[in-house]
């Protein structure tokens, strides 16, 4: 296996692990993921543009994922019966990791001569 096909693997493994965690019924929620909700909502979409970024995507691509990204998943989080509610703060907060993740993926495939 090469190193692009594990940074892809990470990349998706990510985006999964992300569309589970936000799609938990709202009373299984642990309650040290609700204490500060827009900064769990930028922590987990930075890793997700910061992964994408090494595994070769162009960092337009990765906003513009981001963007959707994150507005799909308040749309599932409206729609379904998991008791979670559709926020804009949150898609906002997504998009603000996502941007700060493009910037972390540039940085570290510049340290990293990747």
């Amino acid at each position: 296996m090469n190193y692009s096909t594990l940074r892809y693997g990470a990349a998706i493994t990510w985006t999964i692990i992300m569309l589970i965690g936000c799609t938990i019924p709202g009373p299984d929620v642990p309650p040290v993921m609700t204490l500060n909700d827009k900064f769990m909502h930028i922590g987990i979409f930075v890793p997700f543009a910061a992964l994408w970024i090494i595994a070769g995507r162009r960092p337009m691509w990765v906003i513009i994922a981001g963007l959707l990204y994150g507005i799909l998943i308040e749309v599932i989080q409206g729609v379904l019966p998991i008791h979670r509610s559709a926020d804009v703060k949150d898609a906002i907060a997504d998009f603000i990791g996502t941007l700060l993740g493009v910037g972390v993926g540039l940085g570290l495939g510049k340290v990293f001569k990747i």
